[in-house]
């Protein structure tokens, strides 16, 4: 646990922690007694050092011993990284900063992590570990598990010449012992991944079709939109269902306009391949919540967004809330925030605020939870005191949730409408369903938004029905039920609202 279970010392067990597998396989049959489905964080990567397959190989002395070529081991001296006579096998530098090799004096030679020393990388390249993975993978799926989150995997392979990397083009703004100096272009993003996501999802099609219950794999990728894309499918195979779209994680900030969100949705929708889904994350465990990145205002706006584009919405915990971060801490839990402490990633890993109750009802125990808690749950900020709140940002949530399962969200068009720089709006459509306007101002200012003159055409009337705002005590104008002409609505910053009107069938001639 020396990264909050991401250091794995058997793939095929519950840590104790956690309780055990008996808890395990009760969680699976409740939850899909409620039709609900489990998706399993599955991490290929790397394991624990203290997983019993790198005790053998580090222990290993005979290159045809199965376990010898687990791990990814290199002859080295125990030495410095830098400078032009470097002692380790090349300069690669690990993503929690600093080199990403470790000496072993047992094995006299150093082994690869591209994580925490403790996480040493698996040999991708072995096909035993490809073997291995395949049937860790069979067995969850036995288990009743419904898909898979694969990990970090455009760090599976890297250069079989190990050469080493050059600096990044922004690499004068860190120092040589931080990831972001170097450009990755030997360690992350190798074609052969996209070999292994292909055997993956063909077993997960096989068990679909073995219990007539499909099996969902969404991949974990921070890179370039266009390599994203790959994980899809490359090489003329099939990839994952979705590859986590990250854009509105890394772009949308205080400053991001209306033009900023239209590029962040359309970079994603202008290169997706034909035939597949889109899909949207606005916050996750490694990212700063919306309310601290960019305002408590546009938390309600956001999720609108989120839930209202084509493809699958990803909410992380408490930002249906509106969870806000923590300050961060003296000392802090997050490995990577023990390096670089203004960077630590524990202040949006605070606990769910469920109540106003000890511990926010996280926990019931006398001992506090493992992070503290933001004060404000006990001001309202929390589910049960949400729910008794008619406009609070957890019921807009859940009108939200139940509004994309019209036809026109679920399987509709998208166009977009007005787009400037304070708003972005577009139209969802399906044949012979009513159509719906989401407009959002993005801006510093007040906007009035004549949509009549937008790039898609709406009602002939001009009008449109008030379906759902953003309820944050902006412009009462704008009521639910009530129908109001199109051609010059205001929008305060933060505000978002949804219009309707009928379906109007074309007359061909």
């Amino acid at each position: 646990m020396k990264d909050f279970g991401y250091d794995i010392s058997d793939f095929e067990d519950i840590d104790p922690l956690f309780g055990n597998m008996s808890d395990f396989e009760s969680l699976v049959e409740k939850m899909h007694s409620e039709d609900l489905k489990l998706i399993m964080d599955f991490i290929p990567n790397h394991s624990s050092d203290q997983h019993i397959w790198f005790q053998l190989s580090q222990n290993s002395t005979d290159p045809t011993d199965r376990y010898y070529n687990y791990y990814i081991w290199r002859d080295c001296v125990n030495g410095t990284i830098y400078g032009n006579a470097s002692e380790y096998p090349t300069n690669w530098v690990g993503v929690f900063g600093g080199p990403m090799w470790e000496y072993s004096p047992i094995r006299r030679q150093c082994y690869l992590h591209q994580f925490l020393k403790s996480q040493p990388d698996l040999d991708w390249r072995n096909p035993y570990v490809q073997e291995e993975f395949e049937n860790i993978i069979r067995f969850w799926l036995d288990k009743g598990v419904d898909g898979f989150r694969m990990d970090a995997i455009k760090h599976l392979f890297e250069d079989y010449n190990y050469r080493n990397e050059s600096e990044s083009k922004d690499g004068a703004n860190y120092t040589q012992d931080a990831y972001e100096y170097w450009h990755h272009n030997y360690t992350s993003s190798l074609p052969e991944v996209h070999d292994i996501v292909a055997r993956w999802e063909t077993i997960l099609d096989e068990k679909s079709k073995e219990t007539n219950q499909y099996r969902f794999m969404v991949t974990e990728v921070y890179d370039t939109t266009e390599e994203v894309m790959k994980y899809y499918g490359a090489n003329g195979c099939k990839g994952a269902d979705i590859p986590f779209n990250f854009g509105f994680v890394q772009k949308l900030k205080k400053d991001c306009n209306g033009l900023c969100v239209h590029d962040i949705v359309d970079d994603w929708m202008s290169h997706m391949p034909d035939g597949k889904s889109a899909n949207w994350v606005t916050g996750n465990h490694d990212n700063s919540r919306i309310a601290s990145k960019i305002g408590e205002n546009f938390v309600n706006a956001i999720n609108m967004l989120l839930l209202l584009l084509p493809g699958t919405p990803t909410t992380y915990y408490g930002e249906e809330i509106g969870m806000q971060d923590i300050p961060r801490q003296n000392v802090s839990q997050d490995p990577f925030g023990l390096k670089f402490p203004d960077r630590s990633r524990d202040p949006e890993r605070s606990p769910m605020q469920w109540s106003n109750a000890t511990h926010a009802g996280f926990s019931n125990t006398s001992s506090a939870p493992w992070l503290p808690l933001n004060d404000d749950f006990k001001q309202g900020r929390n589910v049960e005191d949400a729910l008794k709140q008619a406009d609070s940002p957890l019921n807009l949530y859940k009108s939200l949730a139940k509004l994309r399962q019209e036809p026109s969200f679920q399987y509709g068009m998208m166009h977009y409408s007005v787009v400037n720089e304070n708003v972005f709006s577009f139209v969802r459509e399906w044949d012979g369903q009513p159509r719906y306007l989401v407009a959002v101002n993005f801006g510093k200012d007040n906007s009035t938004v004549d949509f009549t003159t937008g790039n898609y055409t709406l009602s002939s009337s001009g009008t449109g029905e008030v379906v759902e705002t953003t309820r944050n005590g902006l412009d009462v104008s704008l009521k639910t039920e009530e129908t109001v002409p199109l051609n010059s609505i205001m929008l305060e910053p933060g505000q978002g609202v949804v219009f309707r009107w009928s379906y109007e069938p074309v007359e061909l001639i």
